[in-house]
C-alpha cells in the first residue's frame, strides 16, 4: 500500500510539474508575442511619423495644428514661392512699385530682379503706373514643371499678367518663368515660404487685347 501511494503521489508531482513547465512556456510565449507586436508597431508608427510634419494654419485666431506630408507641403511651398514672387515683381501701381519691388528682392537674387524692373522702366510701365493710373496686377497660373531632389530645385511656371490703364482698355500677357530655387531663411512678412530664387529668367507675350466692361481701374486692389 505504502508503495502505491508514493508511486501515485509521485506521479501526481510529476503531472504537476508538467502542467506547470507548459503554462510557463505558454506565458513565454505569450510574452514574446506581445514584446514583438508592441516593437512592430512602435517601428510602424516611427516610419510614418517621419513622412510627416507639423504646420501651423494661418489664421490669426488661434494656433491649430496638423499634419501634412513632407512631399505635398514641399510642393505646396514651392508654389507658394512662384506665386509670392511672381506677384511682388510684376504687380503694382502708383502707391505699390517701391513698396513690391522691396518684397520681391526677399525671393529673387538682385541680378534678375534688376533685369525684370528695368523692361517695366524701359517699357515705361512705372511712369504709367505713376503718372496715368495704369495697374499692373499678376497672379501666377500653373506650375509646369518642378526637378530635383536636392538643392537648386528647377521650376518653370506662367503667370498672367493683366494691365488695368485710365482710358479704360485691358491687356493681357502671359509670362513665362525659368530658373532655380535654394533654401533660406523665412522671415515673416518678408519671405514666408523659406525658399528664394537663386536664378530667375522670365519672358512676355501677348494674352489678348480687349476693351475693359466697367471700371476696372478703380476696382483694382493695391498690392
Amino acid at each position: 500500500m505504502k508503495k502505491e501511494k508514493i508511486l501515485k503521489d509521485f506521479d501526481a508531482l510529476v503531472q504537476a510539474k508538467k502542467v506547470n513547465s507548459t503554462n510557463t512556456k505558454l506565458c513565454i510565449l505569450f510574452s514574446l508575442t506581445v514584446v514583438v507586436c508592441v516593437l512592430l508597431w512602435g517601428a510602424y508608427i516611427s516610419l510614418t511619423a517621419m513622412d510627416k510634419v507639423v504646420v501651423v494654419e494661418r489664421s490669426g485666431e488661434y494656433l491649430k495644428t496638423s499634419a501634412e506630408r513632407k512631399t505635398e507641403l514641399f510642393a505646396a511651398l514651392i508654389k507658394n514661392t512662384c506665386a509670392q514672387a511672381t506677384q511682388y515683381a510684376n504687380s503694382f501701381d502708383r502707391v505699390s512699385v517701391k513698396r513690391n519691388q522691396a518684397y520681391a528682392s526677399f525671393y529673387i537674387n538682385k541680378a534678375d530682379l534688376t533685369a525684370i524692373t528695368n523692361k517695366y522702366y524701359n517699357d515705361k510701365a512705372y511712369f504709367d503706373a505713376v503718372n496715368s493710373g495704369a495697374v499692373y496686377k499678376c497672379e501666377i497660373d500653373s506650375l509646369l514643371s518642378f526637378k530635383g531632389e536636392n538643392e537648386p530645385y528647377q521650376v518653370r511656371f506662367l503667370s498672367k499678367l493683366t494691365v488695368y490703364t485710365e482710358s479704360g482698355t485691358t491687356r493681357k500677357f502671359i509670362i513665362e518663368s525659368e530658373g532655380t530655387i535654394v533654401r533660406t531663411t523665412p522671415q515673416f512678412p518678408e519671405n514666408v515660404t523659406g525658399f528664394f530664387f537663386n536664378k530667375l529668367m522670365q519672358t512676355w507675350r501677348i494674352a489678348e487685347e480687349q476693351p475693359a466692361t466697367g471700371n476696372e481701374t478703380e476696382s483694382q486692389e493695391t498690392m
